[in-house]
């Protein structure tokens, strides 16, 4: 174990009141998750290896949230492990929102007409739109950690103000499918725009 994780751990034995077994335990569950995640084929065409996806991962804030709320769990705390998720959740909220609310209206999301016309194009109402905007902003700041080298000096707003029209559509498609339950549509959907932009 290296000299940083090792600060990690002892920080969370002492922030959350937890046995260092019961936070060993959740590192290994932890990365474990992580290690799974990183040999899905949709990080394979991100062009980052499982390893860098891993390495990427372990410095980013879901990490270290799921990491608590494991080690809380451990020690049979649900309701705090609960909590510590959800806190965790709202943070990411905020900073995709206000991130969101800096795009500039020059970018197509910023422009909520443009945004709009999408919805409508993939046969939503603009109310529609409005609901499911937020999710797939929440989703595209999930992936900021992850973005390619070249892109590692943007911040959050600058990634957002960069996703094109043809981008902003199929994930349109993808998150109203999936609001409908149209779980296998909403797979085939994401495959097949993954593959057209690879």
């Amino acid at each position: 174990m290296n000299t940083v994780t090792q600060i990690v751990l002892t920080d969370l034995v002492c922030r959350l009141g937890v046995s260092p077994a019961a936070v060993e335990t959740a590192l290994v569950k932890t990365v474990q998750h992580f290690d799974s995640e990183s040999r899905n084929p949709i990080v394979a065409r991100t062009g980052r290896t499982p390893a860098e996806y891993l390495a990427t991962s372990l410095t980013t804030p879901r990490f270290h949230a799921m990491l608590a709320s494991i080690a809380l769990k451990a020690e049979g705390r649900e309701a705090d492990a609960r909590l510590a998720w959800e806190a965790y959740v709202q943070r990411e909220i905020a900073t995709a929102t206000r991130a969101h609310e800096a795009v500039p209206e020059t970018a197509l999301l910023g422009d909520v007409e443009a945004v709009r016309r999408i919805g409508r194009g993939v046969g939503l109402d603009d109310d529609q739109t409005d609901q499911l905007i937020p999710g797939i902003v929440l989703t595209l700041a999930m992936g900021y950690y992850y973005r390619p080298a070249g892109d590692q000096h943007l911040t959050l707003t600058e990634a957002l103000s960069r996703v094109a029209a043809d981008e902003l559509t199929e994930m349109l498609r993808h998150a109203s499918l999936s609001a409908a339950g149209r779980t296998e549509d909403a797979a085939h959907a994401l495959r097949r725009f993954q593959q057209g932009s690879h």
